[in-house]
């Protein structure tokens, strides 16, 4: 058998102990702690994009791409119907050509104050099928291309078809601008669908 050899040494003396000291921490004096802000998630970035500035498109003929109608957030104050009776919002409508990225706003859709389990809420967006609004004047032109009345047409057949990529022919019309002073503005709407 093999003779350790730490066994000889002489070992009266204490082993030493391991002393443990803190490990020394950043002064916060040293390190400057910058506000990067918060990164962004492009994911959910809008896929929409601005309308370019109206070109006149009276008499052409026009593909629609695509129609939305955007719901009013719930933040934005109930109106009131002509009549006073019932609580309304607007809701915005908009048609995108083909031509140079040509988009127009149609007024005249709106969803009325709903009440559930006392929780306010809207209802599904209207449009009027007689009168003079921009929305009615659309769904009138829509009907007369199909040979119905247009209370035989309802929402989701109309914004079926509005995105079903329809040719149409253009006429330039003016509108007041509520929103700067009643001004004037030409607007390309849709006079019939062909």
């Amino acid at each position: 058998m093999s003779e350790n050899e730490f066994e000889d040494l002489d070992m009266d003396e204490a082993a030493p102990t391991a002393e443990l000291s803190e490990v020394p921490q950043a002064d916060e004096t040293q390190v400057v702690n910058g506000n990067y802000g918060t990164t962004y998630d492009w994911k959910n970035a809008p896929d929409s994009l601005s309308a370019p500035p109206r070109i006149n498109l009276d008499g052409k003929e026009v593909i629609v791409n695509k129609a939305d109608i955007i719901i009013p957030p719930a933040d934005r104050p109930w109106g009131k119907t002509r009549d006073g009776t019932k609580d309304v919002k607007a809701c915005t409508f908009k048609l995108y050509y083909n031509i140079e990225g040509q988009q127009e706003f149609y007024s005249g859709i709106r969803v009325f104050k709903r009440i559930v389990d006392g929780k306010e809420m809207c209802s599904h967006p209207t449009i009027m099928k007689s009168g003079k609004n921009q929305a009615t004047k659309l769904l009138i032109a829509y009907a007369d291309f199909k040979g119905k009345n247009p209370n035989e047409v309802n929402l989701s057949e109309f914004m079926n078809f509005l995105n079903s990529k329809p040719k149409a022919i253009i006429k330039v019309e003016q509108f007041k601008n509520p929103a700067d002073d009643d001004k004037l503005v030409d607007k390309n709407m849709i006079e019939k669908f062909i």
